[in-house]
């Protein structure tokens, strides 16, 4: 192990007990990382948040999306080891949904609103920044796609 790959090595492999499939409207799935182990990961790494590794001030901003839907994306930077040492994540999500009429499931044409949509811009944002350090890389790179990898 190289000394400039000894984070990424550290921070790749993910725990699949801390993993969960998901599905995305059109067809879309994949692996999704639990937050409090990345958060526990960071900590086991460069200590305490706070002190090892942070996070600092969240930056959010709302955007008109199709059909009258409201987006929220967040920036937020991060550091490790120093505070000089900053890594940037944006995440997003909607505030406003529409959901179209669906008589199959009895589901009526509606408007939802999502009270926890800053939250999670927030949780992607920070997911994002810290990827840049390999925090779950073997999720990034596609590996969880193989049943082999997840096994071992």
């Amino acid at each position: 192990m190289s000394e400039t790959m000894r984070i990424w090595d550290a921070l790749s492999r993910t725990d699949p007990a801390h993993t969960k499939g998901f599905k995305r409207a059109g067809g879309f799935s994949g692996t999704a990382v639990k937050p409090m182990w990345v958060i526990k990961r960071l900590t086991e790494e460069f200590g305490p948040c706070g002190e090892g590794w942070g996070i600092n001030k969240p930056s959010f901003q709302t955007v008109q999306g199709n059909n009258g839907e409201v987006l929220v994306y967040c920036t937020v930077s991060g550091w490790c080891g120093a505070t000089a040492n900053t890594l940037w994540g944006v995440g997003g999500d909607k505030v406003v949904t529409y959901i179209k009429a669906n008589e199959q499931y009895n589901r009526p044409e509606r408007w939802e609103n999502d009270d926890e949509a800053f939250k999670k811009a927030f949780t992607d944002a920070i997911m994002n920044a810290f990827k840049f350090l390999g925090v779950a890389a073997d999720v990034h790179m596609g590996l969880f796609d193989d049943s082999k990898y997840v096994q071992e």
